[in-house]
């Protein structure tokens, strides 16, 4: 446990961050990963897809998937953190990525599960969330896909915002806030840094999650926030984030 604004803080030991596309996972929680890496969690981030459509002009396509592999690489450097590229060509949802995903949660028995939420307006994001759901199911109540004397129950499952799923909109949402003012200015730098392919699809982007950065801080009297809705259908919350 760690003491932080007189907050008793569970640091889990393992944090898995599940992506869409290469970006997600600083968009939408990089303070967070920030936070609890400097914490001491090993934080792992799972890439679905390459995200080879994130250009804004047709002459641009070609060289856009060499210049994402650049930015992954780059994003892996500063991070510091282990990531695994599924390379996924598409996000349909199948058995066989539902039983990659299983097992990727159990080898690497993570305490707690960030994913995108499954009404999110984009399809890569929502059906991730939904191969991502139903893998944590068969993690938790099930053996299915080899998982012999394997069971493995996160103590934290959380739908991350984003710019296409903004929780203002989810009926009925309840949310915690990740306090990530000592981080944002270093998510933003990064972001910055990395992502310059994107400049153009992102600069939007990076205003709405200042935006809603300074809109979460505000909810908890801070100056940056993240926002995170639990989900415990088939998981207990047994480490909240803060």
């Amino acid at each position: 446990m760690i003491c932080d604004d007189n907050i008793l803080i569970i640091v889990p030991r393992r944090i898995m961050v599940f992506a869409g596309h290469p970006d997600d996972e600083l968009i939408s929680c990089g303070g967070t990963i920030l936070k609890y890496q400097n914490l001491g969690s090993e934080i792992k981030i799972i890439i679905a897809t390459s995200g080879s459509g994130g250009y804004a002009k047709d002459h641009e396509k070609d060289k856009i998937l060499q210049q994402r592999k650049s930015e992954l690489y780059l994003i892996k450097s500063i991070l510091n953190c282990h990531f695994v590229e599924l390379n996924y060509l598409d996000l349909e949802i199948t058995r066989e990525k539902i039983s990659q995903i299983t097992n990727l949660i159990r080898d690497f028995k993570t305490q707690i599960v960030l994913i995108p939420h499954y009404t999110d307006f984009h399809r890569v994001h929502r059906n991730l969330s939904l191969i991502t759901r139903e893998s944590i199911y068969h993690c938790s109540s099930g053996k299915a896909y080899g998982g012999h004397q394997r069971s493995w129950t996160p103590l934290g499952v959380y739908y991350y915002e984003s710019p296409s799923c903004k929780f203002q909109y989810i009926e009925g949402s309840v949310f915690v806030i990740v306090n990530i003012e000592d981080y944002w200015e270093k998510k933003k730098e990064i972001f910055n840094q990395v992502y310059t392919s994107q400049k153009e699809v992102l600069e939007r982007v990076l205003e709405w999650a200042e935006d809603i950065a300074i809109l979460r801080g505000n909810e908890i009297n801070k100056v940056f926030g993240e926002a995170f809705m639990p989900e415990t259908t088939y998981t207990p919350l047994k480490i909240l984030l803060v």
